[in-house]
């Protein structure tokens, strides 16, 4: 609720600093906020991106990780209190390749908020996503030397990963299945080629559209992103 509340300074940045709400129109005003923020990320009303918390919450062993998930929580709050409606756009553009990138260094990004204190991990996480969409935006490639002179561990964090000849399963390796095991079964988004999560955010749309002369019938539906669905497809 507080990143709903901080504006474009992002203030305030502590639950005491907030203003006293002596008629309770604040706390109301709060509410909606949030909420926005949340239908913004996940479910199915028509601005949803509809996150994959695999991809965007969850660590390499597929638990989730709080500050991945209020980086991103951060990331998206902080883009609404600027009223800046084409980073979506922008994120849409790149999303199938920002997530491509978010699954294939997962254990790096790990390491990277590890080697952080806790007070810090969650802007480190939304520093990385929102360096991560820019540079994809001009065509550069994030690689593991990129991901760590970005979040200011330059000669701290060893790039690459050996691997290991032995009988036993590195956690690497577990790791890697265990992430492409979820993410195996999950549909993609014909529109902007992310990953969908069907059981909380996802939009019926139509292949032919209805102002073409297309119905509502089983072989003329696809499933998309609610805000590819709404706001990118023109």
């Amino acid at each position: 609720m507080l990143v709903a509340n901080r504006n474009q300074q992002g203030e305030p940045e502590k639950v005491e600093e907030q203003a006293e709400d002596a008629d309770g129109n604040g706390t109301m005003e709060s509410l909606r906020r949030s909420l926005r923020l949340a239908r913004r990320i996940t479910g199915n009303d028509g601005g949803s991106l509809g996150l994959h918390p695999a991809v965007f919450f969850c660590g390499p062993s597929g638990v989730r990780s709080n500050p991945m998930f209020m980086g991103t929580v951060a990331l998206i709050g902080k883009r609404l209190a600027n009223n800046d409606p084409t980073f979506f756009d922008k994120f849409t553009a790149v999303r199938a390749a920002f997530e491509a990138e978010l699954i294939a260094k997962k254990d790096l990004i790990a390491t990277i908020l590890q080697k952080h204190s806790s007070r810090k991990r969650v802007g480190t996480y939304e520093h990385l996503l929102g360096a991560l969409l820019i540079l994809l935006e001009t065509g550069g490639t994030p690689t593991e030397e990129w991901l760590i002179e970005q979040a200011g561990l330059r000669g701290r964090v060893l790039a690459g990963s050996a691997r290991q000849q032995g009988s036993r399963f590195s956690d690497e390796a577990r790791s890697e299945v265990f992430i492409a095991q979820a993410l195996s079964g999950a549909p993609r988004c014909p529109i902007c080629s992310g990953y969908l999560d069907p059981e909380k955010s996802m939009s019926y749309d139509h292949i032919e559209r209805v102002r073409d002369g297309g119905v509502g019938e089983a072989d003329n539906l696809k499933l998309t992103h609610p805000y590819c669905n709404q706001s990118v497809r023109q």
